[in-house]
């Protein structure tokens, strides 16, 4: 009994860590050319499901919609279908998602993460 108890407990740890909500601001930047760019996604619960909007801070625009948002197994995956951009991560241990942003079929690696300070 006390081994089921402690396999249970493992289980349901590791499914918290993941099963975390990933509501808020998810700070990220690329190398275009030489250039960094800023982006933001601002990703809220909803009864329906997650939504997100993008900011690019650096071409000043803001409250781009994210046409498809979705979070499973810990693999998030972001589209603006009208821009042609992708953003395909994976949730670690540190609560930062690894992945990349395609755009037009370019491929840039990027981190998200919620601490504003890293993404400077």
């Amino acid at each position: 009994m006390k081994k089921t108890l402690l396999v249970l407990a493992v289980v349901l740890a590791s499914v918290s860590i993941y099963g975390q909500k990933i509501s808020g601001k998810w700070y990220g930047k690329f190398d275009l050319h030489g250039k960094e760019l800023r982006v933001v996604f601002n990703i809220s619960n909803t009864r329906s499901g997650i939504k997100a909007t993008m900011d690019s801070q650096d071409q000043k625009a803001f409250g781009i919609p994210v046409t498809y948002t979705s979070f499973n197994d810990s693999i998030i995956k972001l589209e603006i279908s009208n821009a042609g951009i992708e953003y395909l991560g994976t949730l670690n241990k540190e609560f930062n998602f690894v992945g990349v942003l395609k755009q037009s079929g370019v491929i840039f690696p990027m981190v998200l993460t919620t601490d504003k300070t890293a993404r400077r």
